[in-house]
This record gives structure tokens, sequence and C-alpha cells, in this order.
């Protein structure tokens, strides 16, 4: 995932004072995402991977956990080669 990515999620965990959770453990339950920051962070993802996000793709089972959404852009990517 690229860096810029990683450095928000880093970010997020410090302003939430929790720790960022490992790539199998929710984003949203550690505290780290919420629907506030969910905006920002697909606005990032969709700027430093070159992908359109649709809204009907702003599910949990794409963004709950790191590698969800490693798993979501490479899929997105390959949707939109």
């Amino acid at each position: 995932m690229p860096g810029p990515i990683m450095e928000f999620l880093n970010r997020a965990a410090q302003d939430a004072r929790a720790p960022l959770p490992d790539s199998d453990s929710s984003l949203f339950t550690s505290g780290v995402l919420d629907s506030f920051s969910l905006v920002d962070f697909v606005t990032l993802i969709e700027g430093e991977c070159g992908i359109k996000i649709d809204d009907g793709d702003l599910r949990p089972e794409n963004f709950d956990t790191v590698s969800k959404v490693c798993a979501f852009i490479e899929r997105a990517k390959a949707r939109s080669a």
C-alpha cells in the first residue's frame, strides 16, 4: 500500500490514541477510522492509486482492515485497466 495511505492510518491512530491494528483487525472497531475519516481516507486512496471509488463500494468489507483495503485497491485497479 502506498506510503501516504499508511501515513494517514498512522496519523488517524495517533489522533484516536489507539495503536494501529494489525492488517486483519478492524480499523473501525479500533477507532482508527469512523464515518467522517472514511471520506478523507477514500479521497486519499483515489488520488494515490489513480482509481475512482463508487458510493456502492463504500462497504465495511472493502475498508474494515488494512488487508481488505489492499485487496480492494487491487480489484479496483484491475477493473480500471
